[in-house]
């Protein structure tokens, strides 16, 4: 509307100046012409108005649609993740004390798909599902082969709140209660990477942001609730640690400590030991209590933008060792490795004797404690989702002796893994 006035304006102020012996000369017909050729004009305008108006009202309907359909500010505040790991696996396996144990050929699958919500600037909270056994925390792989049937070992194996005060300086003390993402610096010497310890955990980073960073870790976890409050096993746990570079190297370690508590008295053993040993006491079965120390140590050189090589050894020792067994109260392992581009080799060693940490919570895929053999991996990362990891354990029992050996193996995996 305002661009047909300008013109009506403009025609009018030109007829005005026309030279008055124009204005004269002009017959009628050629006022006729001039008139219609005016009238043809504003129409088109009128025209062209039409359409623009046509148009913002269809993009205020959109607009007012999108409103309409946006999502609420609390789907908006969740991040999504999870990933799913097809695996191979092939096992033969040597005599035990003359006994034997058939070859195995498996395909095996395992889904994790988890949330996190920044409910507050200051609060998260997640939760993760995945497949594997209620009653096993190394085990969340399903193996296929039932008949087509349903996949139905799902469950939750993260639930937790974090909070990070800002009125700490540099946001440098976490808290964080439930079901917690693994809080410790550790590794599979004495951690399986599965397990998701419960309880509360508060960490607290010095000089937060600047190249050597000091932390002090503290936890309290819950391991067994049987009814009776009296018998409630817990776990208090501490670490000291530094992280840092300099220059290229990244160095990192700490040394930690956890008591289990009560763990091995009769009652509350866990349903699955993986190779800790039970003895018999009073008419009762038990196993060794523990007062685990740890050390650990990690370097990285990154000697190029894209290769890095490194190195880690972890040592540890259970104080509290008891029964027939008590001198297998140690362990220790060493991974060595080297990246470039999308490939790594990596080399480990561990020998971790029978009592030296609780087998509930070892590493499966070396087979837990009392153990002690090689694990070789080549990695290729496909794409910035995708990953192929094969691996390669032959491993055997620290002392076949004692009771809940397995036999000597050598075991193949190849896993292909896919991230949301």
């Amino acid at each position: 509307m305002a661009s047909m006035k300008r013109l009506m304006m403009a025609l009018a102020l030109g007829l005005c100046m026309l030279p008055s012996s124009w204005a004269a000369a002009a017959t009628q017909a050629d006022l006729e012409a001039k008139i219609k050729a005016m009238e043809q004009a504003l129409q088109e305008l009128k025209v062209q108005l039409g359409q623009v108006q046509q148009e913002q009202i269809s993009q205020s309907q959109a607009v007012q649609a999108a409103a309409a359909n946006k999502l609420p500010n609390w789907v908006e505040r969740i991040t999504f993740f999870g990933d799913v790991r097809f695996r191979y696996e092939h096992s033969n396996y040597d005599d035990l004390n003359g006994a034997s144990k058939s070859d195995r050929d498996r395909f095996r699958v395992r889904l994790r798909f988890g949330a996190r919500s920044q409910i507050h600037e200051d609060v998260e909270l997640g939760m993760r599902m995945t497949l594997g056994s209620d009653t096993d925390p190394t085990s969340t792989n399903q193996t296929m082969g039932n008949y087509f049937g349903e996949y139905n070992n799902l469950g939750v194996d993260q639930a937790y709140v974090k909070w990070t005060p800002s009125l700490v300086p540099d946001k440098g003390l976490t808290f964080s209660f439930g079901k917690v993402p693994q809080p410790f610096v550790t590794t599979k010497i004495i951690w399986d990477s599965d397990v998701v310890p419960e309880g509360a955990f508060i960490n607290y980073t010095f000089n937060k942001g600047g190249d050597w960073q000091p932390f002090v870790t503290a936890a309290f976890m819950t391991v067994n609730q049987p009814g009776d409050w009296s018998k409630n096993t817990y776990a208090p746990a501490a670490q000291l640690g530094i992280r840092g570079k300099a220059g290229n190297l990244t160095l990192s370690g700490e040394v930690g400590y956890t008591s289990w508590g009560d763990l091995g008295d009769a009652g509350n053993l866990p349903p699955n030991l993986h190779g800790t040993p039970t003895y018999v006491e009073g008419g009762e079965t038990r196993t060794t209590n523990y007062e685990v120390v740890d050390i650990y140590a990690r370097a990285v050189f990154k000697f190029s933008p894209k290769g890095s090589v490194g190195l880690w050894g972890h040592v540890l020792k259970n104080q509290d060792s008891e029964g027939p067994y008590q001198d297998k109260d140690t362990g220790y392992g060493a991974a060595a490795w080297v990246s470039y581009g999308k490939f790594m080799f990596d080399v480990l060693y561990k020998n971790v004797q029978a009592n030296a940490t609780p087998g509930f919570i070892a590493d499966s895929d070396s087979n837990y404690v009392n153990r002690k053999g090689w694990q070789i991996d080549v990695h290729y990362r496909m794409w910035e989702y995708g990953n192929l990891i094969v691996t390669y354990y032959n491993t055997e029992p620290e002392d076949d002796a004692v009771p809940g050996a397995t036999n000597k193996s050598q075991t193949i995996f190849v896993n292909t893994i896919f991230k949301f």
